[in-house]
């Protein structure tokens, strides 16, 4: 490894040594911040999965259309006319 190698030829480690030196005073606590924020996280194996549910419905296929006539007639509603 060269000390002016490209940074594909760079450790990574060494590469964030340099771009840390590049960051100008005004910014280091930036950077400190960043990277102690990186340094706490837990290391764990894998993220959890979120698994996700379809819900079955067992019921009469047409009450979606009818769902208004339902109501309608279960809180006693007189006019069979929709709004």
């Amino acid at each position: 490894m060269t000390s002016e190698g490209s940074p594909e030829s760079v450790e990574p480690r060494e590469a964030a040594r340099r771009l840390l030196e590049a960051v100008p005073d005004e910014r280091v606590s930036d950077a400190l911040l960043m990277l102690r924020q990186l340094a706490d996280e837990p290391k764990t194996e894998r993220p959890r999965r979120r698994f996700r549910t379809v819900g079955v419905f067992d019921g009469e296929r047409d009450l979606g259309k009818r769902s208004k006539a339902i109501v309608r007639d279960e809180f006693g509603g007189g006019s069979s006319k929709t709004a």
